[in-house]
This record gives structure tokens, sequence and C-alpha cells, in this order.
């Protein structure tokens, strides 16, 4: 690292140091850091877990949410990785994989020191995904000033098999005058071909494994008999999305036309559907996201809308098919007066 001197135009080299040196401890110096700046490992993150104990009796650093809604499991080193940060990271993952989102929710609400409600709320304030439910997918971050070769080789051999794990660099520099500065690389991968080396990962995925993404655009062609009970399950099926994707539905039903995302969203929050836009703008997106899941074939039969075509992009224009749409609109009346019935007992 340098420092600019403009005025003589010259570059003053600042020296590396290390965090032992000067007496900075992984957990009490680094971890706050980071916790307190989560940015500095080239990301947003939302840290919900400091010194989280688990029922092994081991203590994960840092655990965080990413925008795609994710777990993200951050394992600290000071000066040297060493050569089994890899693995037990890997262990932590694996634990933190059987997390509901209540206990998400919940693991947030004792590090913020408030209730579960508010924890929930800031956790859908700060994703911004198509998903129907948190920790779908885990992630490991590894952070060290130095990296063992073994840990490198591993780390690369475990993303050709579709581990999300990555290492970040914190080098800290001192000069002349005393002053600390901590210079953050990321190593694996590298930035400049994350999204190559993401399109490589997902390629070689579905070549393996046709047959494991939920994600689907292919249509049903069942008899009305056969889609009328489908669409019943569908919106009788127990889940927090579904009085959400019933309001969608009433809305995009109205009128045989295209509903624009907007649109949609508007009146999905004059519906009460959301505390706020924002709000109201995920949830929409997790619709979507049940709209292609691949166990929904029968939902795209009856509703079209347009899409990049891949996982995770936004949809628009929602429409119902014409020639469903009166099939459609009995089976939502049916779906209220059973809800209103049950209701009443």
């Amino acid at each position: 690292m340098y420092k600019v001197d403009l005025e003589n135009k010259k570059l003053i080299e600042i020296p590396v140091t290390a965090f032992g040196t000067l007496n900075l401890k992984e957990r009490f110096d680094i971890q706050e850091w980071i916790s307190g700046t989560p940015k500095i490992l080239g990301e947003e993150l939302l840290i919900i877990a400091k010194e989280l104990f688990l029922p092994s009796g081991k203590r994960l650093d840092l655990l965080a949410v990413d925008k795609q809604g994710a777990l993200v499991i951050i394992e600290l080193k000071r000066d040297d990785s060493g050569t089994d940060v890899d693995w037990q990271a890997i262990k932590y993952a694996s634990y933190c994989s059987s997390f509901t989102q209540d206990e998400i929710y919940k693991t947030f609400a004792e590090y913020l020191g408030s209730n579960d409600d508010d924890a929930q709320d800031k956790i859908e304030a700060f994703i911004d995904s198509e998903l129907e439910e948190l920790n779908q997918q885990q992630r490991i971050i590894l952070v060290s000033k130095e990296f063992n070769s073994e840990v490198i080789s591993a780390v690369l051999w475990l993303r050709e098999f579709e581990i999300d794990i990555a290492c970040v660099r914190l080098t800290p520099h001192l000069d002349g005058t005393g002053s600390l500065f901590v210079n953050s690389e990321i190593i694996i991968p590298l930035p400049e071909a994350k999204n190559y080396i993401q399109k490589k990962e997902t390629k070689q995925k579905v070549q393996r494994e046709p047959g494991k993404s939920s994600f689907s655009l292919e249509k049903a062609n069942l008899p009305d008999d056969q889609l009328r009970e489908r669409i019943i399950q569908s919106l009788t099926r127990s889940s927090d999305l579904t009085p959400r994707l019933r309001a969608f539905l009433e809305i995009i039903v109205q009128e045989p036309r295209a509903y624009e995302r907007e649109e949609v969203k508007a009146a999905l929050q004059e519906a009460g559907i959301g505390d706020d836009i924002g709000q109201t703008g995920r949830y929409l997106s997790n619709i979507s996201q049940f709209l292609t899941k691949k166990s929904n074939p029968h939902l795209r039969q009856i509703i079209e809308f347009e899409s990049g075509g891949f996982h995770g992009q936004i949809k628009n224009n929602y429409k119902v098919h014409p020639e469903f749409r009166d099939l459609l609109i009995k089976c939502l009346e049916e779906t209220a007066s059973k809800i209103n019935s049950e209701g009443q007992q």
C-alpha cells in the first residue's frame, strides 16, 4: 500500500505489519471491525450473530445474511489461516443449514436485544431477492492476513463441488505516524472473474444434476377438473405465502389484460399485503418465485408473465390466460367461501 504525496508527486510506501505484532486480537478487534462494517468483506451483509455457541460447544465467529437471503458463515483468523479453517467453517455451515426462518429471527433478535418481529422486519428490509424462505443456501467466507496453501487448494476444490466459499485477505499497514490502515482483498473468487466463475459453476451444476434446480418455466397441460383441483390445493396450502397468493390472483384476474409489476405492488399494498411498498415488493417477489417452482406447472398453465428465463430475474406483465380466467375466478370464490365458513365455526 502506498500513500500519495501530491505536492512532491511521490509514492510513500506504508509498510505491512502483523496484527499480532500490534497486539490486536482476532476476537476483540478484527471481529468487532467486521461486525461494525461488514462491507469490508466486499459486499453488503447483515450480521445476525456474533460468538454464536453451537451445541458442540464450538463458537462461530460471525453469522450473516446476504442480499439473497443466504446464511453466511464468517470464520476469522488473525495472521495465519492455519490448515483446518476450511473444515471448521464447513462444520459450522452444516449445522446452520438446518436453521428455520423462526430460528434465524430468534438468533438475530438475541443479537439485537430486541424481539423476533423487529428482527424479521430488519431482515426483510435488507434482502432484495425473489425467495420464499431464508436459508435456502449457505455460504462461507474465510478471513485472514495469510492463507495456508492447503486451505487455498481445498477452497478451490470445494468450489468445484458447488460449495460457495470465499477467501478475503485483510492486511494491516502501519505508517510513520502510527496510523493503522487495513487493506481488504477478495482472493477467491477474484472479483474480476466472479461472474465468469459463477456462470461456469452453474453450467457444470446443471450438466451434473439436470433435475436438481427448483426453477422451471414449463407449463402443465391438465384438463379442467385436474387443473381446478391443483389450483384449490395451491390456494389452501398451509403457508404464510398463501393469502398473499390469493390476493395477487384476485388482482390480476379482474380484467383480461396484463398487469405491470408496479401496478400489482400498489394494488397488493392497498389490499393490506405489506407494511410498506418495500415489503410489498418483497412479498411479490416471493409470489413470483412460487410461480416458477418446478412443482407448480399448473400455475404457469393459467398465468402468463415476462421473465428473463432464469432463476432470480424480475417478473413483469402478469396475465391470466383468457381460456382459464373463469375457472380461476370460480376457484377463488370457492376458496373464499370455504375460508369464511371455517372462520365462523
